[in-house]
């Protein structure tokens, strides 16, 4: 009796999570040079004196987004609070340029590129602020997840938009504050004719994520 029980248990959970999984709709990075893009602001200043803003872009952004199907059939129904989701992000960490060569090795230099190739996010907890106004107006997001660079964790919070587009696609965008003390991400300062050139420690980081509805059928037959 109390192996057949168990079994009974065992094949509750196996069909509870097979339910879940059907409830949830896959997303790929759209593969198309430039659809996406990861971006990087800050400050430095030269010699203590002046300040001037840098930036570095990454046109590539990896990973997989599963979403709940629900919501997205019927997003203006949708109410407010905690979405089945499940999130993995990666960037190339080398990917992060700029137009300038040696603001680029200093970058990947404090980044720790040689050890630790990709920036990586795992989102936590995904919640619905309030339920669109009109069906193709974007969901908006508190995501919570943890952010990985430079081989240091931690864990961020920060709006994220997601906009239904044609042919199965969405944009997921985002803005948010961090400090690179916060991942212990030092840069060296370069030495120029006017002195030294300092980085500050706040930054902004912005992304635009294209993806679209990954076709399992399709997968499966190609394999």
């Amino acid at each position: 009796m109390k192996s057949l029980s168990r079994l009974s248990i065992g094949l509750s959970l196996c069909l509870a999570l097979a339910a879940q999984a059907q409830n949830l709709t896959t997303y790929k990075p759209v593969p198309t040079p430039g659809s996406s893009k990861a971006r990087v602001v800050g400050t430095s200043t030269t010699a203590g004196i002046s300040e001037h803003e840098w930036s570095v872009e990454s046109p590539i952004i990896g990973g997989l987004m599963e979403l709940d199907s629900n919501l997205l059939k019927d997003p203006a129904s949708a109410k407010p609070g905690k979405v089945d989701a499940k999130v993995q992000v990666t960037v190339p960490a080398r990917q992060l340029k700029s137009a300038k060569k040696q603001m680029d090795d200093v970058m990947h230099e404090a980044l720790k590129t040689a050890q630790h190739s990709r920036i990586e996010y795992r989102l936590t907890e995904l919640t619905l602020k309030e339920a669109p106004k009109t069906p193709d107006a974007p969901l908006v997001f508190d995501a919570k997840g943890d952010l990985t660079v430079a081989g240091v964790t931690n864990q961020v919070t920060f709006p994220v938009t997601i906009t239904r587009l044609e042919k199965d696609q969405l944009k997921v965008s985002g803005t948010a504050p961090l400090k690179m003390s916060a991942f212990k991400v030092v840069t060296r300062p370069p030495k120029i004719a006017l002195g030294l050139v300092k980085t500050g420690d706040d930054i902004k980081v912005s992304f635009d994520w294209l993806t679209q509805k990954s076709d399992a059928s399709t997968e499966s037959a190609a394999k």
